[in-house]
Order: structure tokens, then sequence, then C-alpha cells
């Protein structure tokens, strides 16, 4: 089943049970994005669970998408999550392995791959678009395209992408993932990277090409109007699907991102 959404946008959970935050995290985003992600633990820290925050998007009328991480699950607790996410309604997981994280062993009982190829019989009788995440500035190309080959093989019906500072580099990568994706949908993730220290951070990640004019402006505090420009270079970019606004605690600033985006595709503002 895949999905139709031109914009989306990811919200990072509280590590406490607080429901008010995650309720106000999804209503900045409810008028402006099509799909809401819902993360899985994100940056390595324990948080609310995701099914818990499909219950509170749907009550916004908003679709979701969960994230599951093989990191954290054998292949028990895996199905669970993707049943879970089937029953709430959700419209669609993400597979991920997850990033290490110190002092946290690994379970290693399921790839991301396997865990794509299994993710749809363990949703029926519901239809979940399963998607996957790709690389497109890796160091080694030819093993990323495999990779890529792999997942959606094990019915990926969309990919999104690490955070693109980069438009000239990434569509250099889909010259050559074009015949790789086939009919799966290519979700481009901007990240709202809001003065130097972040900018420092994302700089280390080695998934990430941040060019030096978007360190300086990010620096600068100009992060914001970096990512409305590469939302509307984006939005021309042959083989890019969806904008995905990577908030990074900046749910407020997806409105003027995924505006720009979609008013370069001539579409309205907001969704409804």
């Amino acid at each position: 089943m895949p999905i139709t959404a031109l914009t989306s946008a990811e919200i990072s959970l509280p590590e406490r049970p607080d429901a008010a935050r995650v309720r106000a995290r999804i209503a900045a985003l409810a008028d402006v994005v099509d799909l809401v992600g819902l993360t899985d633990n994100h940056a390595g820290l324990a948080r609310m669970s995701p099914l818990a925050a499909v219950a509170l998007a749907r009550e916004q009328g908003v679709a979701t998408v969960v994230h599951v991480s093989c990191r954290d699950r054998n292949r028990l607790a895996l199905r669970s999550q993707i049943v879970g996410a089937a029953a709430l309604g959700s419209d669609g997981v993400l597979c991920l392995y997850g990033d290490p994280v110190a002092d946290v062993p690994r379970v290693k009982d399921m790839t991301t791959t396997k865990l794509l190829a299994e993710a749809k019989k363990w949703a029926e009788p519901h239809q979940l678009a399963t998607g996957a995440v790709v690389n497109p500035f890796p160091d080694d190309l030819d093993k990323e395209l495999a990779l890529l080959q792999r997942k959606v093989d094990a019915g990926a019906d969309f990919v999104q992408t690490q955070m693109v500072f980069d438009v000239a580099a990434l569509r250099a990568f889909l010259e050559r993932a074009r015949p790789i994706l086939g009919a799966a949908k290519l979700h481009a993730s901007v990240g709202l990277l809001r003065g130097q220290r972040m900018a420092d951070r994302v700089n280390e990640l080695p998934e990430v090409r941040l060019p030096g004019a978007a360190y300086r402006q990010i620096s600068a505090g100009g992060g914001i109007e970096l990512a409305c420009r590469l939302a509307v270079d984006l939005a021309g970019l042959d083989g890019v699907d969806a904008l995905h606004v990577i908030p990074l605690g900046a749910e407020a600033a997806v409105t003027e991102v995924a505006a720009a985006y979609r008013t370069a595709n001539g579409l309205p503002v907001r969704r409804r």
C-alpha cells in the first residue's frame, strides 16, 4: 500500500509520559503535513512508545508512520510493534536498524531487510505501507545501492533519505538509484538546524553531507531560511516524491518549510 503524502514531518517523543506535550507537537503539524512520523527511542534515549502516540495523532486526524528499530527488539517484540501499529490504524511503518548507543547492546535478531520482508504479512488484514531509510551520500555508493536494492526487493513502498543539504549530490545519487527504486516513493529529508551547535553535531554524522556554505548559514542563524530554499529546490527535482521535515524540536517552523514545498508544487499551503 503506497503512501501518497506530499509532505511529512517527524516528532521526537518525550522521555516522560507527557501526552499533552505530544498533542501539542502533533497539533503544530496537523494542518501543514500529510503524515507524521513517530520516532522510536530517538537519539538512543528511552522515550514514549510510538504506538501510544498513534492514538494521540488520530485524535487530530493525522496519518502516521510508526518507526520500528531492530536495535532494541527481538523478532517477537518487532512483530508485536507491527501488529500494534496495524491495529491502531497507522498508515505505515519505517523499518530501521538503529544507531549504536554506548553501553546498550544491540539485539541483532533481525535486520531491516528481514523486517521489511515480514511486516506486511504480520499486519494482515490491515494494509500497512513499509518504508526504509537510505543514505544518498555514502563513502561506498555501490554498497549503499546494493542495500537499497535489497530493501526494495523486500517490499519497501517508500524510502526516506538522510538529511539533505546538498541537492546536487542528491541529484547525482538519484541518477543511479532511480532504476532501483521503481515504484517505491522517495521522501527527501530536510533538517531544521538552528545554530552552530546543531550544525557541529550534524557535521560529525558520517551519513550527512553538510557543505561549508550551508554550515556557515546555519551557524549565523539562517537554518530555517536554508531549509525553505532546500524545500523549493527539492520540489523541482525529478525523482523526489515528497518532502520529509525533521524539526529537531522546531515544530512551529515546519509550517514555513512545508509551505515552501507545497507552493512550489502548485498546492495550497495548508492541507485542510
